[in-house]
């Protein structure tokens, strides 16, 4: 075999592999391109749940990336308000007015919220999971719930997105926020 002849075939190797290899980067561009608009929130988080004033802040680090959010309200029974934040059609976060009457312990509410099955009473008397929360409405009367306490329950359906310090605050803040509200006039 002629030298020039090896030479020509090291030519043609060497750019089948510069082909390959460019060609395996563009592809893991698009995957990682791909992936990194999937990790991007395309919506705006809202400013309320449900008529209850609250800061986008608090709820944005429990809601998944997506493109496209909506809020229900439903209200099944009268003791029960509803408010469902789904996004891209599935539901993402669930924030709840509960009334239970006055002899109720909030840990037979939290028993009902399966974000809090490991979670403790916590030293402020509510409790907080990473993906979930029960909290009392302190001094909350309603004529319509005469004897009845009011509760708040959050539940955050995807538990990569739990941070108990996060749940806390959103908690403490919904459930402040609600004590203003019509619930309790």
């Amino acid at each position: 075999m002629s030298s020039s002849y090896r030479s020509e075939e090291a030519g043609y190797s060497t750019a089948r592999r510069l082909v390959a290899a460019t060609a395996a980067l563009a592809a893991l561009g698009l995957i990682v391109g791909c992936s990194a608009s999937d990790d991007k929130k395309d919506y705006d988080v809202p400013r309320a749940l449900c008529g209850v004033s609250v800061d986008p802040d608090l709820v944005s680090p429990f809601l998944p990336a997506g493109e496209k959010i909506r809020m229900s309200e439903t209200r099944p029974v009268p003791s029960r308000k509803n408010c469902r934040l789904d996004v891209d059609g599935k539901w993402a976060l669930m924030a709840n007015l509960e009334w239970w009457g006055d002899d109720t312990s909030i840990s037979t509410v939290a028993s009902g919220n399966p974000q809090l099955e490991k979670a403790q009473l916590s030293p402020d008397g509510n409790v907080y999971s990473g993906t979930g929360a029960v909290a009392l409405v302190d001094g909350c009367k309603n004529p319509r719930h005469a004897q009845q306490l009011l509760f708040t329950s959050l539940r955050v359906r995807d538990p990569d997105l739990g941070d108990v310090s996060a749940m806390k605050k959103l908690a403490t803040t919904y459930t402040e926020a609600v004590g203003r509200s019509d619930e309790c006039p």
